[in-house]
């Protein structure tokens, strides 16, 4: 680490508690956007982390709503079942629409698409 780096961050870090930084670091924000928002360099800002025995939780930084949707089990068809379509089936049918939207618009304006 060059002398720049640590001698600037070092400058900017002594304005902070270890307790501030650590408050900054649980609010759930990326250390990235911390270090770009404190105008510090990311290996200077790691180093005080170990120094100061500081611990970053990156998993705090989603909300309860994100984590109950995350949770969320989402209903799968069984292949067994007869609401399960065959996917030969299901690609010719996609195909044939799509075969079908291309032919109409050439009927419209053939020099149009």
């Amino acid at each position: 680490m060059s002398k720049e780096i640590t001698s600037k961050s070092a400058v900017i870090l002594q304005k902070y508690t270890p307790e501030e930084i650590q408050e900054l670091l649980d609010s759930g924000e990326s250390k990235s956007s911390i270090v770009e928002r404190l105008g510090l360099y990311m290996e200077a800002f790691n180093k005080y982390i170990k120094q100061h025995n500081l611990t970053y939780n990156p998993s705090k930084k989603y909300t309860k709503q994100q984590i109950k949707k995350h949770k969320e089990t989402i209903p799968v068809k069984s292949f067994n079942s007869e609401e399960a379509e065959d996917p030969v089936n299901k690609f010719y049918e996609m195909l044939a629409k799509k075969r079908e939207k291309r032919i109409l618009r050439e009927l419209k304006n053939p020099y149009d698409w």
